[in-house]
C-alpha cells in the first residue's frame, strides 16, 4: 500500500502539483523580503556617512537579527565595503568588494516590484561600483555600471514620480552627460544616457531640499554629491565651501564631512583652514585611519613652505598598499626635501615616484612625467607655485617681482614663468592683470607637453564666462581642449567641457 501511495504521489500530474506548490512557497519566500530603512538601518548608514565602520557593521547585524528578511541590510554592508574601499584604496577591498557585489544584488533583487526602494538601491550599488572600477582602472566595467543604474532609475522614476531620492543618482548622471561634447552626444543616446548639467544640478539640489525636511537617510552622501558638483561642474568655489563648512561644523564628529571641508578648502586656497579643520578631525579608534588626511596636512604644509610637510608625506607613503597618489606623493616629498637642501633624500623620493604607484589619476601621471624630465625644478618657481596654490598670493607674487621671462633659459621655465604671475593674479581676483601673461602662456606653451598652455586657456575660459563674454569664453575652452599633449589633460578637459555646457544658458554679449 505504501509502494502503491508513493507511486502516486509521485506521479507525473502530482508532480507538477508538487512542483508547483513548492514554487509557490518560494514565491512567498521571496515576497516577504522587504526594504525598511529603520532605526537600526538609519545608525549603520550613519555610521558608514561617518567612517565609523565597526559601529555600523554592529548596527546591521542587529537589525539582521531582529528582521532577516529586510533587504536595506545587503545595501548597507556593500555601502561598509565600498566606503572602505573609497577610503583605503587596497586591492584586497576592491576584491572583497566585487565579490559579494552580485550576492547581495540578488537579495535586493527578492523584494517586491512595487517597492520603490528596489531599482534605487540596486542603481545606488551599481554607482557605487561604477566609481570603484574607475578607481583601479576598469574603465569598461564602469560604463556598463552606470549604464545599469541609468536604465533602473529611468524605470524606478516612470514608476514611482513622486520618489524624490531617485533624483540623486539622476541628476549625477546627468550632469556627468552634460560635459560630453555635443558631438559625441549621440554616442551617449545610443546607449540611453540623456540630460544636461543645469537638469542635473537642479535635481540634486531637489534631493537635498527634501533630505533637509525630511528623516530621509542619505543626507550627508547628498551633500557630499552636491558640493563637488558645485565645485568642479558649476565653478561656483564659494557656495560650495559654505556648504562644505557648514556640514562640517554641524558633524564634527563625522570624518567624512571632515574631509569634504578641507577637500574643498584645499581647492579653493584656503590653506590655513585646511590645517584647522584637519587639526579637529576625530581621531578616537572608532573611525577609519584616513590615511589620505595626510597627504593633505602635508601638502598644506608644503603649500606654506613648512618644513614639517615631509613627516606627513611619509606617514602617508608609509601605508604603500593605496592605488592612487602614492606617486605623486613621493614627488610632493621630494619636493620637501628639495626646500630643506637635502638633495640626497630628494633624490631617492624622485627614484621612489618612478618605481612605486599606479598612473590612473592626473596627479599620479603628471609627478611622473615631470620626474621623467629628470629636471630639478626652479625653486623660485616651485615656490612661487606652492605658495598661490595655498593662497599666500602676496608672497607669491612677491617672490616673482623683478624677474622677467628672458631670464630662464628653459623654455618650459619660462612659460611656466608667465603662466605662474598670470595665475597669481587670476587667484587673487585681479584678472585684467592676468590675461596678458595667460595669452603669452598660451602662445610659446601650446606646443609643449606641460599643462601651462592647457590651464592659461582655460582660466581664459572662466575670466571671460565671468566677465559675460560668452564668445570668448567659447574659444578659450575650445582652445583647451584643443590641446591634446598636455598634463592634466583628462581633468582640463573636462573643466572645459562643463564650462562649455554651462555657456548654453548664457547669450551672447559682444564687446567692443
Amino acid at each position: 500500500m505504501k509502494k502503491n501511495f508513493l507511486y502516486y504521489f509521485l506521479s507525473k500530474q502530482n508532480a507538477i502539483i508538487i512542483f508547483c506548490f513548492f514554487m509557490v512557497i518560494q514565491e512567498n519566500k521571496a515576497t516577504d523580503f522587504k526594504i525598511d530603512f529603520n532605526e537600526n538601518c538609519k545608525s549603520a548608514y550613519n555610521k558608514i556617512a561617518a567612517l565609523e565602520l565597526k559601529n555600523a557593521a554592529t548596527f546591521i547585524a542587529l537589525e539582521k537579527t531582529e528582521h532577516p528578511n529586510n533587504a536595506a541590510t545587503a545595501y548597507l554592508e556593500h555601502a561598509k565595503d565600498f566606503m572602505l574601499f573609497f577610503v583605503e584604496e587596497k586591492d584586497a577591498d576592491f576584491k572583497w568588494l566585487d565579490q559579494q557585489f552580485e550576492t547581495r544584488l540578488k537579495q535586493i533583487e527578492k523584494v517586491d516590484d512595487n517597492s520603490p526602494f528596489k531599482k534605487y538601491l540596486l542603481a545606488q550599488m551599481n554607482l557605487e561600483m561604477c566609481i570603484a572600477n574607475g578607481k583601479v582602472g576598469n574603465y569598461f566595467t564602469a560604463f556598463f555600471e552606470v549604464r545599469k543604474a541609468n536604465n533602473l532609475l529611468k524605470e524606478n522614476q516612470k514608476k514611482f514620480p513622486e520618489f524624490i531620492p531617485n533624483k540623486k543618482g539622476l541628476g549625477l548622471i546627468h550632469c556627468l552627460i552634460g560635459t560630453i561634447p555635443d558631438n559625441y552626444k549621440w554616442g551617449a543616446n545610443l546607449f540611453g544616457f540623456e540630460g544636461n548639467l543645469e537638469l542635473g544640478m537642479n535635481e540634486l539640489w531637489e534631493v537635498r531640499n527634501f533630505t533637509d525636511k525630511t528623516d530621509f537617510y542619505c543626507k550627508t552622501e547628498i551633500n557630499f554629491i552636491y558640493v563637488y558638483g558645485l565645485l568642479y561642474m558649476q565653478n561656483d568655489k564659494n557656495k560650495a565651501w559654505l556648504i562644505a563648512k557648514k556640514l562640517w561644523d554641524e558633524n564634527p564628529e563625522n570624518k567624512l564631512c571632515c574631509f569634504l571641508a578641507a577637500n574643498v578648502a584645499q581647492n579653493t586656497a584656503k590653506n590655513e583652514d585646511v590645517i584647522s579643520i584637519l587639526n579637529q578631525q576625530p581621531n578616537d579608534g572608532a573611525h577609519l585611519e584616513f590615511n589620505y588626511l595626510n597627504y593633505m596636512m602635508g601638502l598644506a604644509m608644503l603649500r606654506k613652505l613648512d618644513p614639517s610637510s615631509t613627516s606627513y608625506f611619509l606617514k602617508f607613503l608609509k601605508a604603500n598598499n593605496r592605488r592612487n597618489f602614492v606617486k605623486d606623493g613621493y614627488q610632493k616629498l621630494a619636493w620637501s626635501y628639495l626646500l630643506n637642501n637635502d638633495l640626497v633624500n630628494y633624490k631617492i623620493a624622485l627614484q621612489n615616484c618612478k618605481t612605486i604607484g599606479n598612473t590612473v589619476v592626473d596627479a599620479d601621471k603628471q609627478a611622473l612625467r615631470e620626474v621623467n624630465n629628470n629636471e630639478q625644478p626652479v625653486l623660485l618657481l616651485l615656490k612661487a607655485r606652492l605658495l598661490c596654490d595655498g593662497g599666500y598670493y602676496k608672497e607669491a607674487i612677491d617672490l616673482l617681482t623683478g624677474h622677467k621671462m628672458d631670464e630662464f633659459k628653459n623654455k618650459k621655465d619660462q612659460v611656466e614663468f608667465v603662466y605662474r604671475v598670470g595665475r597669481i593674479y587670476h587667484d587673487w581676483g585681479f584678472n585684467e592683470k592676468a590675461i596678458p601673461y595667460y595669452f603669452t602662456a598660451i602662445e610659446f606653451g601650446k606646443d609643449l607637453p606641460q599643462h601651462y598652455a592647457c590651464n592659461a586657456a582655460l582660466n581664459m575660459g572662466l575670466i571671460y564666462e565671468q566677465k559675460g563674454d560668452k564668445a570668448n569664453a567659447e574659444k578659450y575652452f575650445k582652445i583647451c581642449i584643443a590641446m591634446k599633449n598636455s598634463d592634466f589633460k583628462q581633468g582640463l578637459e573636462q573643466k572645459a567641457k562643463t564650462g562649455l555646457e554651462r555657456l548654453k544658458k548664457m547669450k551672447y554679449k559682444f564687446i567692443k
